[in-house]
């Protein structure tokens, strides 16, 4: 059996986030957790490498191991064998790979960014790395030209490698995948190879291009409309059967109602839009482009457009709100989102995925 067959071949998924700048929207929840489309965020990942027939992955955190396997547990079927890292020090993304790697018997490993969605087709990826024979295979996508300029090769943040690429990772001390373990690859001798994606990954980098990541799971999910775990399609809403909605309320582009929401008379819901968990939009509400939390409410009369509205937040009845993050605590000055309005399409080219399970 080939030593990159599925069966030889275990995942490892890195959640262990430093943000370099403290904003209102990282405080809201460890990124990983983030509710895209109403699943954790880093569970993308999990269902990539399951889709493909990896069942041994290695989940590497800092400090959230507790709260990433309560999330996790219900995503997780009979069968999958999903052990979580928890890094005392921090050891930088090749050392954490190091170390769960160290703990399994496969030859190679599938390591990808837990902020992310991977798109690139998996199948093909070990198939790459297997014929061009390399210690380590760095997934790129070409970056779209700018005016005067040439187009190049950036990396996605997913990587094959060999067991014995990580003998070159000490067992102490930080050691980055980028900076540290591809120069010494190249120093060693080794052959680092390229696999060339069709499209950028998804990836969560701030509260601009969250909402650009959610709009696009959203108009994935809804464009497949098929009813899965208790959502039922009708047109551009894909709503759960537990949802409350009313005749009156007005539903323009995709737009994700979760168990237990409520949508009343006269409000109007712009797509792609997120509703959360038992969240309420209230009569005459307008929302717009913007996720919905769980508990949150938007109450009667009040706009929400291109926000973030989280959980047990409130946007009080009557007023608005334009591209913000709003939170539970009182901001009387909620601060405005990075990355502006740019759009899904400014941010990330199209690319097909996989229709994910919601649950």
């Amino acid at each position: 059996m080939d030593g990159t067959s599925v069966e030889s071949t275990a995942g490892i998924i890195l959640v262990g986030t430093y943000p370099s700048n403290i904003t209102t929207f990282d405080r809201l929840l460890p990124r990983p957790l983030l509710p895209v489309a109403h699943k954790p965020l880093f569970s993308y990942a999990v269902s990539w490498l399951r889709q493909a027939g990896i069942r041994d992955v290695a989940i590497c955190s800092n400090h959230w191991t507790q709260a990433l396997q309560a999330h996790l547990a219900r995503h997780a079927p009979d069968g999958d064998e999903l052990s979580y890292y928890e890094e005392a020090m921090p050891r930088g993304a090749a050392g954490s790979v190091r170390d769960a790697a160290w703990r399994s018997d496969a030859e190679n490993f599938v390591v990808t960014d837990g902020t992310a969605v991977p798109t690139v087709e998996l199948g093909e990826l070990l198939a790459s790395h297997r014929a061009s024979g390399a210690a380590a295979t760095v997934v790129v996508h070409a970056e779209r030209p700018r005016r005067g300029q040439r187009s190049f090769l950036v990396p996605c943040g997913i990587y094959v490698f060999a067991r014995r690429a990580l003998d070159l990772v000490a067992p102490r001390g930080f050691c980055d995948i980028k900076e540290k373990l591809i120069p010494r690859l190249y120093q060693a001798g080794e052959k680092v190879s390229v696999h060339a994606a069709t499209g950028a990954t998804a990836r969560v980098l701030d509260a601009g291009t969250y909402l650009a990541v959610n709009e696009w799971m959203v108009e994935q999910l809804v464009e497949a409309a098929e009813p899965d775990d208790g959502y039922v399609g009708s047109g551009s809403v894909l709503a759960h059967r537990s949802a409350q909605i009313s005749a009156g309320a007005v539903f323009v582009g995709p737009v994700l109602v979760g168990p237990g929401a409520r949508v009343m008379a006269g409000a109007t819901v712009v797509g792609p839009t997120s509703i959360g968990l038992e969240a309420t939009v209230g009569r005459g509400a307008l929302v717009s482009r913007t996720a919905v939390w769980r508990r949150s409410v938007v109450g009667d009369e009040a706009v929400a457009d291109r926000c973030i509205v989280a959980d047990d937040a409130v946007v009080e009845p009557c007023t608005r709100a334009f591209g913000v993050v709003k939170t539970r605590a009182r901001q009387p000055h909620p601060e405005p989102m990075a990355g502006g309005r740019a759009g899904f399409a400014d941010l990330f080219p199209s690319v097909p995925v996989k229709k994910p399970a919601i649950s």
